[in-house]
């Protein structure tokens, strides 16, 4: 679904002086999988645009699926009349994104635009015939294409055309389940190969232990860590929250809010996530430290608390009414690698658990940053550095401020993942000291 430049211009003329429009085309190809079998296939296609008009001081918004111009002289006429019926002088002066701003490049993958659905099928009897008999095979494939503008009446016009493919397995054996989820702009770098060895290793014929109960350490591997980085940049490390005191270090950059062992950016040039260029105000994403060795050192910002960054918005501006706020929040985190093999972290976390999925990570009050979520597939036992069984899944509520200040182990090895608000997370295997997780 490609997005021509001249539809863009003409709902532009439509829609009139200060208009900013926000497109996205999205062509979604799946499969999906249940008990070893498929269980649908199909494709969807869909067309958002969203529509900003600000006008001498008052602004409105409006969304439709076409850039039929009939359709978009309907949403003019309705955006024209709610503007007459505000007052003047409502809103601030709309700022105007950096035309001279060069877009990054971001390269879309034929693997994925030539999209086949015998490869699919083949990931898929790739990884059932590789789990034994007994296992249980469920989950799903994805291709996504996405076409990308923002463009306004003052000229920007900015395009992409982003690619991802992903794959989640979920194995399930004697009542135990196991998990593996990868992704990649490319479809020809998702090593689909390996999928059966880790979740027949994460199946391991291991007995059940009673659930524990108090304080032990945790090692959270990479998936695991993927929910808490995440979730705390969302809650933490946006620049509106930041100024309006709603964040957990509003008032602190420049001191430590974190473990020494922390170094985050985020970067959407990155290629070990996945990039993208610029934002829904289309502000090109710049790279921007957050936390270096615990110390805030930055938040992320639009165009509307880019005096925060250096009068420059980070490209982090988020779509007019995204279902996780209007605030700008982080879009690809990147947290550094650190010194420790799986085995080290392993024999470091000593007798505690060892979870490999978290889930459902609620945030019950973000300026207490204080969440609850539950373990998902594979959690287990440790006793002197050696898993030992598996442990019942269970729910935690704790601070992720205080977790995050009691990392005492990084892993050496990172993976990518992704979150619905947050478009790619990087992160390793993080060792949690005894407190923070604590079992109840």
């Amino acid at each position: 679904m490609s997005i021509e430049q001249t539809d863009v211009q003409q709902a532009l003329e439509i829609l009139g002086a200060g208009t900013r429009l926000d497109i996205l085309g999205e062509n979604a190809d799946l499969l999906r999988y249940a008990e070893s079998e498929i269980t649908a296939q199909h494709s969807e296609r869909r067309l958002r645009v969203r529509a900003r008009i600000n006008r001498d001081g008052r602004s409105v918004a409006g969304s439709l699926e076409t850039l039929d111009p009939d359709a978009v002289r309907v949403l003019a006429d309705r955006l024209h009349a709610a503007l007459g019926e505000l007052p003047p002088g409502t809103s601030a002066a709309a700022p105007v994104a950096d035309h001279s701003a060069a877009t990054p490049d971001v390269a879309a993958a034929s693997s994925v635009l030539e999209s086949d659905p015998a490869v699919r099928h083949q990931w898929f009897k790739t990884v059932r015939d590789g789990l034994d008999s007994s296992a249980k095979l469920g989950g799903a494939i994805r291709y996504d294409v996405l076409d990308r503008v923002v463009a306004d009446s003052t000229g920007l016009f900015r395009a992409e055309t982003l690619t991802k493919a992903s794959i989640q397995a979920i194995a399930k054996q004697d009542g135990k389940s196991a998990s593996v989820r990868i992704m990649h702009r490319d479809a020809d770098q998702i090593p689909v190969d390996e999928i059966p060895g880790r979740l027949r290793e994460a199946l391991r014929p291991l007995p059940m232990v009673q659930a524990q109960h108090g304080t032990c350490r945790v090692l959270l591997k990479p998936q695991a860590a993927n929910a808490l980085i995440a979730t705390y940049g969302y809650a933490v490390l946006g620049a509106n929250a930041y100024a309006t005191g709603r964040s957990a270090v509003s008032g602190r950059l420049g001191e430590k809010v974190a473990s020494d062992l922390i170094t985050l950016v985020d970067d959407g040039c990155d290629p070990d996530g996945l990039p993208s260029g610029f934002d829904a105000e289309g502000n090109v994403r710049r790279r921007t430290p957050l936390l270096e060795n615990g110390v805030l050192v930055g938040v992320v910002s639009d165009q509307r608390r880019a005096a925060l960054t250096g009068g420059v918005p980070t490209g982090h501006a988020v779509p007019d009414g995204w279902r996780f706020g209007g605030d700008p929040v982080p879009s690809h985190l990147l947290l550094d690698a650190g010194e420790s093999t799986d085995d080290e972290l392993l024999a470091d976390c000593g007798s505690g658990l060892v979870v490999n999925r978290l889930d459902y990570l609620r945030v019950l009050h973000p300026k207490e940053t204080l969440v609850t979520g539950t373990t998902r597939d594979a959690t287990y036992w440790a006793e002197d550095g050696k898993i030992v069984g598996w442990h019942p899944q269970l729910r935690f509520t704790f601070r992720m401020e205080d977790v995050m200040n009691a990392v005492i182990g990084v892993g050496s090895v990172r993976e990518r993942c992704d979150q619905t608000f947050m478009e790619s997370v990087v992160v390793p295997s993080l060792l949690i000291d005894a407190g923070p997780l604590t079992l109840p």
